[in-house]
């Protein structure tokens, strides 16, 4: 707020439509990490509902639509999705969950009052989405890219018409009062089980640690200006972990919040700055996170401060200045995807391009984290001096029970489940073979990981990215031969064409493959993985089973 804005003129800060404007923004920053959505109706219905939030923050019955659609969203791309994108998968649930019982109790009677605004819409959006899944799965319908595309813009026109047409705006921040809670319980265990799976002997080894891999590889950007001895690769493996046990901690107790964003904000765009695809994606969402953890008077500074910027920008008007920032965002957004996507149609969709793409996309989310990250700063600063308690505390609501994938999904490794999104992003963890923790020894309650296989031909290139990559899974550990039956069978059982591999197995070389339409080698490998399995369990592929465990994600 200024000097010559007067009180009465000042914008009363809510907890729901802050938080809910900058989940929309991190959303749109996902889709500029992974453009593979382009491919999917699911991934435009989602930058629809991302952009209905941004553009009414408010309305809750547009925020459930966003949370709802992400979900559907990330139904279709799992297991193949980033560690971070898994974890916001779990924080949709609790939200989905705690909305749910929003809509059932407390804001049953507005949804009631305001039914004839939104009900038609939803039922035509519902019904849009059912044609269009028919289209694809109905032999009567007419197949091809026209039609997809004809169908996809229909969906897109109807779900526009209830997206931008709810009214349901108020007692949201009722809901997040009582989501906030468990989302932020969310948080501190998923911290906790990234510091608990970097807990092992390859971590701290300056020739094979992640933290000092990507220490070297962001310092490459500034020269000689930022050190990469020895010495600097040890201190980035003991630091990244006193971060990441000392942010959670820090930002739930009122004397050091400030100190735990101040870290939350340096240590996570720092780290954005590392070319691997999605890095900046999840330093996103860590700063849409932190909104979690705003006191109201530090809110009320922050909504100050956005009110100036939105009057600076709509020259005194200060609605005008927030419709002209919304329409930036949007802008900016369609103005990167439009560059990426004419990468690809210009040069060729391949893994070089991938990853040009991914660095425009980290400009304009770099240009979102210093912004968003600086007016936290900012207005924590200012409101130092007030009391600041959390404005929610803990109480009982089924939302609780979505802390159960939480808490599961750190330990699957440890159960011989899967490896791959398990908190253990850029942890140098093994947990097959003999393992590398320091503390924790596999139990093979699922006997997956006790069956390996060192894949040594393959014509074609089973392991490798496709000329075409449709998704991270062709990305995950390139190079890397070695990898449990589970995750052999996947590559063999959804091979397409004659192929031939050859491998080894409980020490014994064999072959398979198909040659003519026809299949040699173990049949068991060319069975198709069950559903659930095939979306819930996913595995890294190694190096070794033995030597030094090297930087994987």
């Amino acid at each position: 707020m200024t000097a010559s804005t007067s009180a009465s003129d000042r914008t009363e800060y809510r907890p729901f439509p802050a938080f809910a404007l900058v989940w929309g923004v991190t959303t749109l920053v996902h889709q500029l990490a992974f453009t593979f959505w382009a491919d999917s109706w699911k991934g435009w219905l989602l930058v629809l509902a991302a952009i209905a939030v941004v553009y009414r923050p408010a309305c809750v019955l547009r925020f459930t639509a966003l949370v709802a659609v992400s979900l559907l969203h990330l139904w279709e791309k799992l297991p193949f999705v980033p560690n971070h994108i898994l974890y916001e998968g779990m924080l949709h649930v609790i939200l989905l969950i705690a909305l749910v019982g929003f809509l059932l109790g407390p804001g049953k009677s507005e949804l009631a009052r305001t039914r004839r605004v939104w009900g038609l819409p939803l039922l035509l959006a519902l019904a849009a989405i059912a044609f269009k899944i028919g289209t694809l799965l109905l032999p009567i319908f007419p197949q091809g890219m026209l039609p997809r595309i004809l169908t996809t813009l229909l969906l897109l026109w109807v779900s526009g018409r209830f997206l931008f047409s709810p009214a349901l705006v108020g007692r949201g921040d009722e809901f997040f009062h009582r989501a906030a809670p468990v989302l932020r319980a969310a948080v501190v265990i998923m911290y906790i089980w990234a510091v608990i799976q970097k807990l092992n002997w390859d971590y701290f080894d300056p020739e094979v640690s992640c933290a000092g891999k990507l220490h070297q590889e962001i310092a490459a950007y500034f020269g000689g200006l930022v050190p990469t001895a020895p010495w600097t690769l040890r201190a980035a493996a003991v630091g990244s972990l006193v971060l990441e046990l000392g942010i959670p901690l820090s930002l739930y107790f009122r004397r050091t919040r400030y100190l735990g964003f101040v870290a939350a904000v340096v240590f996570h765009l720092w780290l954005s700055i590392h070319p691997a695809a999605g890095i900046f994606s999840f330093t996103s969402l860590i700063l849409a996170i932190l909104m979690l953890f705003l006191p109201l008077e530090w809110g009320q500074r922050l909504q100050d401060l956005w009110d100036a910027q939105s009057r600076r920008i709509g020259g005194g008007d200060l609605e005008k200045g927030r419709q002209q920032a919304r329409l930036l965002v949007v802008l900016v957004f369609s103005a990167t995807l439009i560059t990426q996507g004419t990468l690809y149609l210009t040069i060729a969709r391949s893994y070089e391009v991938f990853w040009t793409a991914n660095r425009i996309g980290f400009f304009a989310f770099f240009a979102w984290g210093l912004w968003i990250g600086g007016c936290y700063l900012v207005a924590g600063w200012r409101a130092r001096r007030e009391a600041a308690p959390l404005p929610n505390r803990a109480r009982w609501t089924f939302a609780w029970i979505g802390l159960v994938p939480v808490l599961l999904n750190g330990l699957w490794p440890w159960l011989g489940g899967r490896t791959q999104t398990s908190f253990s992003m850029y942890s140098n963890l093994r947990s097959e073979g003999e393992g590398n923790h320091f503390f924790l020894k596999r139990v093979d309650l699922f006997k997956l990981q006790t069956d390996m296989v060192e894949v040594l031909t393959s014509a074609p290139d089973i392991l490798g990215p496709s000329a075409r990559p449709r998704g991270i899974q062709q990305f995950a550990n390139l190079g890397h031969r070695i990898l449990p039956w589970f995750e052999f069978r996947r590559l063999v059982s959804e091979m397409e064409g004659d192929f031939e591999v050859g491998y080894i197995r409980q020490g014994e070389e064999k072959s398979l493959g198909r040659k003519g339409g026809e299949i040699h080698g173990d049949p068991e490998a060319f069975e198709p993985l069950p559903l659930w399995q095939r979306k819930f369990v996913w595995f890294r592929r190694l190096e070794t089973l033995e030597g030094p465990m090297c930087c994987t994600h």
